[in-house]
Order: structure tokens, then C-alpha cells, then sequence
């Protein structure tokens, strides 16, 4: 079983069993962006709040960054400023999307148990997930560790691209 995560502009997953897409009774099998995470999400276009998608999607991670510090950036520069070192808001921000990511994935490890997670899109080609993130899972995950593999889609940015390819092809 593979879950499928993609994070940029918006949240979202899908689950693929033995190659197969799972889509569920409804269509929506995956679907973790609406799930409840924190109320400092706040409100989402959904109608809920604190969506997965309202508190580390690309958008919410920016403005997050922007409460601290009055100062609208992108995200890749955020990111940027906490490598260096140069920016203690910009690091919170870092620690705080690793920290919601960790036990937002936490959810998916905990009721699929998954042999793999694939993390794609904008957001998810932060260094600090796999790190970061990953350590912040471990303090959420029902296990002693981390068994499952968070990867980078091996065909990085284009992967939605060929998805959307073979789902035509198929």
C-alpha cells in the first residue's frame, strides 16, 4: 500500500493497493486535506476549521510566517531564511509545519500503516519534512519508531503530470 501525499497550494492524498487506486465508496478515499488538525488553521473554504490543508499547505505556511512578522514571503525563501539561520521567525514557522506534518501523517501511519508514504508537491519538497517532519511523526506514530519510508516522487514535480497521464492512458 502506498499513500500518496501532494502539498503545495493545497493538501491532499490518495491510496494505491497492490496498483491499484483505492477510491472508496465516495470517491474521496485519501482524501487527508480535510481532516481536522489545529483550530489555528482557522477557517477553511470547505466549511470546517482547522483543515490539514488551512495549517501546512504552502498558502497557510506563508501566512503563518506573516502573523509573526508582518511580512508577506514565499515559502521557498522562508525555508531559505531557516537553513542560514538568519530568520527566528522563519525558523518557527519551519518548526511549526514540521510539527503539524508529523502528527497529521501520524493519522495516515497510524490507520493504514502504509508500506510507503510518497510526499510530492511545492511544499513537499522541503528538506525539513524528511527530517524534521519525520522526527515529529515519531513522537505521534502509535509505534515504538518509524518503520514507513517518506519519499520524494521520483519523477519530482512532473509526477502529477505523468499520474494524470496513465489515469487518460489506462
Amino acid at each position: 500500500m502506498v499513500f500518496g501525499i501532494i502539498m503545495g497550494t493545497g493538501v491532499g492524498g490518495g491510496i494505491v493497493i497492490d496498483g491499484k487506486i483505492w477510491n472508496g465508496r465516495h470517491g474521496i478515499a485519501g482524501e487527508w486535506g480535510h481532516n481536522f488538525l489545529d483550530e489555528s488553521g482557522g477557517p477553511c473554504y470547505c466549511g470546517k476549521t482547522g483543515c490539514v490543508e488551512t495549517v501546512i499547505s504552502g498558502p497557510a505556511t506563508e501566512r503563518y510566517y506573516k502573523s509573526l512578522t508582518g511580512n508577506a514571503i514565499k515559502l521557498k525563501e522562508i525555508a531559505a531564511r531557516h537553513r542560514a539561520g538568519s530568520d527566528e521567525a522563519a525558523t518557527k514557522t519551519i518548526a511549526r509545519l514540521s510539527h503539524f506534518f508529523g502528527k497529521g501523517v501520524s493519522v495516515i501511519a497510524n490507520m493504514l500503516d502504509p508500506d510507503v508514504i510518497v510526499v510530492g508537491g511545492g511544499v513537499g519538497n522541503m528538506d525539513a519534512l524528511y527530517t524534521e517532519g519525520l522526527a515529529s511523526l515519531g513522537q505521534f506514530i502509535f509505534n515504538n519508531g518509524v518503520e514507513v519510508p517518506l519519499l520524494k516522487p521520483r519523477l519530482g514535480d512532473s509526477a502529477g503530470v505523468f499520474g494524470a497521464a496513465a489515469l487518460v492512458a489506462g
